[in-house]
């Protein structure tokens, strides 16, 4: 369940109360109504530091529409003026958290909203009504300006968190199930809330739940507890979904649910062990806070309708400043699965214009990281649909060269680092630009 707020979430971000008054309808033909949109400098660009990842949205076929989670704390408001500097503030946070690992694949959306404060979740369902759907109605003119003005045909992920994932599942049934949308979108990924497989039987009938880690036009819907966590009665009774024919936001609990493994990417309730999961981006702690990823640090699986996790989170890496009980991991849950998201998203995303648009442009599937050792051999070769194409490569390291004609990157290493490799594909259509994590590891004594 959700606890009092402590002030140490903003880690090192500390940001004074603002007295806003009520916000005015928001323009969304203004960059300042925008976290995050092309041309914006914005925290959706980052990537960790040293990790070898790279943010190659302005040669993206593809764009992201993304809702961010609670960021507002005040407790004087219902809903938090989009210009209040704390949830500004924790808005890039979680933007760095929750929107990079898409940078890689596509351009970034992401629109302040008047969100609503996190006390009011303590409050009745009844409570809850006129706040949400006033947010709702933020989010719901921002997708419209993104649809009618920017998206131009381009495929696209929805993309939220937590009360954003709240707005992104109306959207699917109210602007984009049934529309020429639906046909442009990748998939949506919207963690963080229970949500019922009723919806998708009586609401969202023609945009089902992923099931596999290659299928597109679905979406993805999973919430992180630590295995062994029991008070999901608690956590369903203060969260909510939109229920379509009450047309009211209502409680999840007690209803079966809607859940997709986050490292394997499948809808069953076969464990993912620690040896597949790709990684996590450390959150919370000042001196770990989106910093290089870490691999192998969960095993997963599906139990009670959620994606239970072990061993324990490390103190060092992970720190939501009191927000919720012990052992349960909201905050986490998209930088816990950081490298996972990020590849699936691109798999997803290779299978949709493989699929959908028939591309007959180099789709690059492949990998998308690697590890060599200092001193020994190495060879890679790069998978790619659509060739012969001819390849280049910038960024790797000495020692390391690539053919051209054949997409194989070999050599021998000369020093330790992470390197972020950007490998181009190009045939007599067109070309295709995708990225390389290649860490090189001294040799063990």
């Amino acid at each position: 369940m959700r606890r009092a707020f402590h002030g140490s979430v903003v880690l090192f971000l500390t940001v004074a109360f603002a007295s806003a008054g009520a916000a005015s309808d928001i323009d969304y033909s203004r960059p300042d109504s925008w976290l995050a949109r092309p041309g914006l400098e914005s925290a959706a660009g980052l990537v960790p530091k040293d990790s070898g990842y790279s943010n190659l949205a302005a040669s993206a076929r593809a764009d992201v529409f993304c809702v961010h989670p609670t960021t507002g704390m005040r407790k004087d408001v219902a809903n938090v003026p989009i210009d209040d500097p704390q949830a500004i503030a924790i808005g890039r946070m979680m933007l760095m958290a929750q929107a990079t690992p898409f940078n890689g694949i596509a351009r970034i959306y992401a629109p302040r909203y008047r969100q609503v404060a996190l006390h009011v979740y303590d409050e009745s369902e009844a409570a809850l009504q006129p706040p949400m759907n006033f947010a709702y109605e933020d989010v719901r003119r921002a997708f419209a300006y993104y649809a009618e003005h920017e998206n131009q045909g381009r495929p696209f992920f929805l993309v939220a968190h937590s009360q954003g994932s709240n707005y992104g599942l109306r959207l699917l049934m109210e602007a984009i199930q049934g529309t020429p949308l639906q046909a442009r979108l990748v998939a949506a990924y919207l963690p963080g809330m229970p949500t019922p497989r009723s919806v998708f039987a009586e609401h969202l009938a023609r945009i089902p739940p992923c099931a596999t880690a290659g299928q597109v036009g679905c979406v993805a819907i999973w919430g992180v507890f630590k295995d062994g966590y029991r008070d999901f009665g608690g956590w369903e009774a203060i969260n909510v979904y939109w229920d379509a024919a009450a047309r009211r936001w209502r409680s999840a609990k007690g209803m079966p649910l809607v859940n997709i493994n986050p490292v394997s990417w499948r809808a069953d309730d076969v464990p993912a062990p620690q040896s597949l999961h790709l990684g996590a981006v450390p959150f919370g702690v000042a001196a770990t806070h989106f910093s290089r990823p870490v691999a192998h640090l969960v095993s997963a699986r599906t139990g009670h309708g959620y994606t239970l996790v072990s061993p324990a989170l490390p103190a060092g890496l992970f720190d939501d400043g009191g927000v919720f009980d012990p052992g349960n991991y909201h905050v986490f849950d998209i930088n816990l699965f950081w490298v996972d998201l990020r590849a699936n998203a691109r798999h997803r995303l290779t299978a949709f214009l493989a699929q959908r648009e028939q591309a007959k442009y180099p789709l690059i599937e492949g990998p998308m990281t690697a590890t060599a050792i200092v001193g020994r051999a190495f060879r890679l070769k790069l998978a790619v649909r659509n060739g012969p194409a001819a390849f280049r490569a910038e960024g790797l390291p000495a020692g390391l060269h690539l053919d051209a004609a054949t997409g194989e990157i070999a050599g021998v290493p000369a020093a330790p680092g992470h390197h972020a490799v950007v490998v181009t594909a190009t045939n007599a259509v067109d070309a295709s630009t995708a990225e390389l994590a290649l860490a090189v590891q001294a040799a063990p004594h």
